[in-house]
């Protein structure tokens, strides 16, 4: 349970967040210039990889919450255009994150992979795996069968593959909506990338959701009891309903997603 200093500041917070939604519409705030975009939209970061007994795991943070072991698969698959080196498929399962009704989830994320053998440690390293795993070998004794120094560069690599496609999913430019829609969950903010391909770390890497689909990040809010934040902005979330124009969407997107990360580091 949050702290009375806690809550006050989570009050103070979620005042902030109702501002930027309640001010979006209006003619003296739609004929402002945009405010400063912020270098991401959320903070969405992989904190680290590990190994199992039941395969890789990631811990993911979201602002200073942390979702703990979000299930990593590893999987490999033919590449016609370098049978010595199969493509590697890095898939992150959806993440979810609910604080006090504020609620963040993410569409899967998948990466296929083409390292380039001969490129660098970290291609080696992700064409051997591939290899291996397109042999028919168990992704755990592969990884066992590493040093130290090499599982460690591998599961850096891939911490990095995914930072860099969730930097680029969470980037301003990425297709950004606002919405106002009430529902049992409403909408606060919306995010999609893709498919694209993207080259991180030296590699070639495609990103989708697993379908050919874009990458999603969907943060609503969700009423109930106990649902602080939830409560607060659900009950104002109808006021983005109608016309806006480029400007008041850009200082409404801008301010949302400041306060928004302010809640996400006040716990």
């Amino acid at each position: 349970m949050p702290s009375t200093v806690s809550r006050r500041s989570l009050f103070g917070l979620a005042t902030a967040v109702v501002l930027a939604v309640a001010t979006a519409g209006t003619p003296a705030f739609a004929a402002q210039p945009p405010k400063k975009t912020p270098a991401t939209m959320i903070p969405i970061s992989v904190v680290g990889l590990r190994v199992t007994p039941d395969g890789v795991v990631a811990d993911v943070k979201i602002g200073n919450q942390v979702v703990q072991n979000v299930p990593v698969d590893i999987t490999a698959s033919p590449n016609p255009a370098n049978p010595t080196c199969p493509i590697l498929n890095l898939t992150l399962a959806p993440i979810h994150l609910d604080l006090l009704g504020l609620v963040v989830d993410t569409s899967p994320i998948c990466l296929s992979i083409t390292a380039i053998p001969g490129g660098g440690l970290l291609g080696d390293l992700l064409c051997g795996v591939a290899n291996l795993l397109n042999g028919g070998l168990d992704l755990g004794d592969i990884l066992g069968g590493l040093t130290n120094a090499n599982l460690g560069s591998l599961l850096d690599g891939l911490t990095g593959l995914l930072n860099g496609a969730l930097q680029q999913v969470t980037a301003p430019n990425a297709n950004t909506a606002v919405s106002g829609t009430q529902a049992a969950a409403c909408d606060i903010l919306n995010l999609s990338l893709g498919p694209v391909d993207l080259t991180l770390l030296g590699l070639n890497v495609h990103l989708d959701d697993c379908d050919d689909g874009p990458v999603t990040v969907d943060i609503t809010a969700q009423p109930g009891g106990g649902k602080l934040l939830g409560n607060l902005l659900c009950n104002l979330a109808g006021l983005l309903d109608g016309p806006a124009n480029g400007n008041a969407i850009a200082n409404a997107l801008n301010r949302v997603a400041a306060a928004i990360l302010q809640l996400l580091n006040a716990l």
